[in-house]
């Protein structure tokens, strides 16, 4: 389970910016609220070429904090959830740039954010995750786990993919289109929603399959609770982990997929609405 998060014990906070872009003004920012409240924050390296604070290798990072700060998009906080679910930390999402569904704490609203966040006043929530475990042929067991999703597809533009799916031995499903989607109820808003699937409550113990445009009229995308394990086959497909890591299908013996037994923590502000952000992000009732 999840190590618990006591906030009064915080005293090194460490930050990684968005990829590419120079946000040293709404660090040094940040720095200077947290230093009033006799906190430390460490900087992974490659955020910053010029600030005089220290920095470090992205594991190093982890080690040393008390939690993590994602300064950038959902992407940024995306590729930090799978680091902070392996050493059970924290994160905290702080947009820079266009407000997404999970990074809606503006810098802003920061110095009133920390206020109530050190006296307690704040929201944790701990979404599960995907787990992969990939077997090569040669008998090496990958472990992965994905924030958003695990998708299969083509790789020719010219011909369709078929994927089995199989459970406890016997098969589930077959897949013949462009791919298919396994999402978490997170990653439910992402490219789930786009190809059709069911918008999902983030802490739902479920997970998802979506099929990316079937040939067969009859498939539709199918919500599977927690503890269902599958296994999947395919060939000439690639899948891709949240959009960041791609593997060839036809290099493992064997891909099976599930919800992972425990959730990685987010941080957020203690009025944060989820339903009214897909308000907000899909313009309902408007």
């Amino acid at each position: 389970m999840q190590k618990e998060f006591n906030y009064k014990n915080v005293k090194k906070i460490g930050l990684v910016a968005r990829p590419n872009s120079n946000l040293d003004a709404e660090i040094t920012n940040l720095e200077s609220i947290l230093k009033k409240k006799g906190v430390e924050l460490l900087l992974f390296k490659e955020s910053s070429q010029r600030l005089n604070l220290a920095s470090f290798e992205l594991n190093e990072l982890f080690e040393k904090s008390d939690f993590i700060i994602s300064l950038g998009g959902d992407g940024t906080l995306i590729s930090l959830c799978r680091k902070a679910y392996e050493y059970e930390k924290a994160i905290l999402g702080i947009h820079a740039g266009r407000l997404g569904f999970l990074t809606t704490l503006s810098l802003q609203d920061t110095p009133k954010f920390f206020e109530e966040f050190f006296q307690g006043e704040f929201r944790l929530e701990m979404p599960f995750m995907l787990e992969l475990i990939l077997e090569t042929k040669r008998g090496e067991i990958l472990r992965k786990n994905a924030f958003n999703d695990i998708v299969f597809f083509r790789k020719q533009m010219n011909s369709m993919v078929s994927i089995e799916v199989f459970r406890k031995g016997k098969i589930f499903n077959q897949y013949f289109g462009d791919g298919l989607i396994i999402a978490s109820p997170a990653g439910s808003t992402a490219y789930n929603l786009s190809a059709n699937g069911p918008i999902v409550y983030t802490l739902a113990e479920v997970f998802i399959l979506t099929p990316v445009c079937s040939h067969s009229l009859t498939q539709r995308p199918i919500v599977l609770p927690r503890g269902f394990e599958l296994e999947v086959g395919a060939k000439d497909c690639v899948l891709c982990v949240d959009g960041q890591e791609h593997y060839e299908v036809d290099e493992f013996k064997s891909i099976k997929v599930g919800l992972s037994d425990k959730g990685v923590c987010l941080i957020h502000p203690k009025n944060r609405d989820y339903f009214q952000i897909l308000k907000e992000k899909l313009n309902w009732g408007n």
